[in-house]
């Protein structure tokens, strides 16, 4: 990360007050810490507040992967980031609530095969 990512990283941490969690609903802890993330990609948007959404490392991890596995559900991401944004606040209730649908969905979406395997092994013990 940049200096000016993190120096609106900061901004973002001090408007959005996280309360231990990322826009993904990720803990924040001091091994997964959060890093900033272009709502818009960088090669084309730029490194402000209302561009930016607070991801830890694991949780942009996943994001990227999604991209490739998923765009549509990549997307909705990318409309949450945006609306929260938009807010100026901590996501509220409502973005709680789309934040968790969206976490299972993206759970299934990239980690489907494992899960197949798990049932698998299962069901044959």
């Amino acid at each position: 990360m940049n200096t000016n990512e993190q120096e609106v990283l900061k901004q973002m941490v001090n408007i959005y007050t996280p309360n231990g969690y990322d826009w993904m609903d990720t803990p924040i802890t001091k091994n997964n810490p959060l890093t900033y993330h272009h709502i818009i990609g960088r090669k084309v948007g730029n490194t402000s507040v209302s561009n930016g959404a607070l991801l830890t490392k694991s949780s942009h991890r996943r994001l990227n992967m999604l991209k490739t596995k998923d765009n549509d559900l990549y997307e909705e991401w990318q409309w949450l980031f945006y609306a929260i944004n938009v807010s100026m606040t901590h996501p509220l209730l409502p973005y709680k609530e789309m934040m968790e649908e969206l976490k299972m969905q993206t759970e299934e979406v990239l980690y489907k095969k494992d899960n197949e395997k798990k049932l698998t092994y299962k069901k044959n013990i």
